[in-house]
């Protein structure tokens, strides 16, 4: 079953799909769940700026719901709640205080943006209950993250920036060899700003200069990038990168196209979406990101993960959506929270009790995901493959490339 804003759906059922997503090597002891509901969380951003994202993420939600609940955890099904967060970091945060006083959830999956994570996330580790971030990809999320308490309930399945960014440059010079870059980032926007930093770094570090006046910083509100776009262009240099959510890298390549610059864009997270790609259409031809996932994955998981989405998803015009790397981790998270249930010998009676059991039980998922082999980092940050995918003029994506990360 799925809640989507406090109202009850059940959809039908996907093709048949391993019920976690394949294989898992998680080990642990199996419950008899038989006529219980395992109730998470998520918060997410359906509306507002992170908009672009937000419904991909809902989408994943449902259709990992639709699939789990096929087979079961153990005799119970899993139930998702989705809220929307307006992309308004103190909404995210009453989402999720409201999710752990009055919603009876095991855990949570969000928010959607780095920027509300920060608002969101410190609420759930106060509280005691695993939250998962699915598309939080600046830096401090889990791990080194500043919240009192630390980060131990704390998760995330999507790929850091810290990983993407450098692999994405590293990618960038094999290719084409740029000597010079101007960098373009919203400064009111915490993943847009640790975006740039990392970006700053790993352009230096690959003997990549950035030349006075090559750092142009907007506000995330703004919506005409002319005059950007012409003082990146008096810099003559040899690639540009952004750092950026939402619609503004579709809005500044067209810019710079239409100016005359016809070198290369590198980009962050921001770009991972078939909305982003399509908003950039031809001009944005060649734009590419380190990304967590490939929808051309070669691997039976995905493969089973597209189809159903394709089977579930259509355009306005009836046609197929192909799932992105934003749906796919979202769906991945509930895989997450499901193997960890199964293992987590949970009681029913104390939600506190169960809250600490899930945690423990994330710590040791091993599974097979859409996004390859999934699991945690001591950190619990990500162990997965990185993709360098590029805009193909068209609306989709090509794979340049992969590394494998730490």
């Amino acid at each position: 079953m799925l809640k989507v804003r406090r109202v009850s759906w059940i959809g039908p059922l996907a093709m048949l799909l391993v019920a976690c997503g394949g294989s898992s090597t998680s080990g642990g002891t199996s419950s008899n769940y038989s006529g219980k509901t395992i109730n998470l969380g998520a918060v997410v951003s359906l509306s507002g700026g992170g908009g672009v994202y937000g419904p991909q993420q809902k989408n994943g939600i449902e259709l990992a719901v639709e699939t789990i609940n096929k087979n079961g955890i153990n005799g119970a099904k899993i139930s998702v709640d989705v809220q929307d967060d307006r992309s308004d970091k103190q909404q995210s945060a009453q989402v999720v205080q409201t999710f752990i006083q009055t919603g009876k959830v095991f855990g949570i999956i969000g928010p959607t943006l780095s920027n509300s994570a920060v608002a969101a996330h410190p609420v759930a580790q106060n509280q005691r209950t695993p939250i998962v971030a699915a598309s939080t990809t600046g830096k401090h999320i889990v791990g080194d993250c500043p919240y009192p308490g630390g980060c131990t309930y704390i998760f995330r399945d999507s790929l850091g920036e810290a990983t993407a960014i450098p692999d994405n440059v590293k990618a960038a010079v094999t290719k084409s060899h740029p000597k010079s870059a101007v960098l373009f980032f919203a400064n009111d926007d915490k993943f847009s700003s640790d975006g740039a930093d990392i970006f700053k770094q790993a352009l230096a570090d690959n003997g990549i200069t950035i030349p006075d006046g090559g750092v142009l910083q907007f506000s995330k509100t703004e919506s005409d990038f002319k005059s950007y776009v012409t003082t990146a262009r008096s810099k003559n240099v040899d690639l540009w990168a952004i750092s950026s959510l939402g619609g503004i890298p579709a809005k500044i390549m067209i810019e710079a196209r239409n100016q005359g610059y016809t070198g290369p864009f590198l980009g962050g997270n921001g770009l991972n979406t078939y909305q982003v790609s399509q908003q950039a259409g031809q001009q944005g031809k060649g734009a590419q990101s380190g990304s967590a996932y490939f929808v051309g994955f070669n691997d039976p998981t995905n493969k089973s993960f597209v189809d159903a989405y394709k089977a579930k998803y259509k355009d306005d015009n009836g046609n197929p959506q192909l799932p992105d790397q934003i749906a796919a981790q979202a769906y991945t998270a509930v895989l997450i929270y499901a193997e960890a249930a199964r293992n987590a010998n949970l009681g029913f009676t104390d939600i506190a009790k169960d809250r600490d059991s899930l945690r423990s039980a994330l710590e040791k998922v091993n599974i097979a995901s859409p996004l390859g082999q999934f699991r945690f980092t001591s950190q619990h940050d990500v162990h997965q493959k990185v993709w360098i995918n590029a805009f193909d003029g068209k609306g989709g994506f090509v794979n340049l490339s992969s590394f494998e990360s730490n």
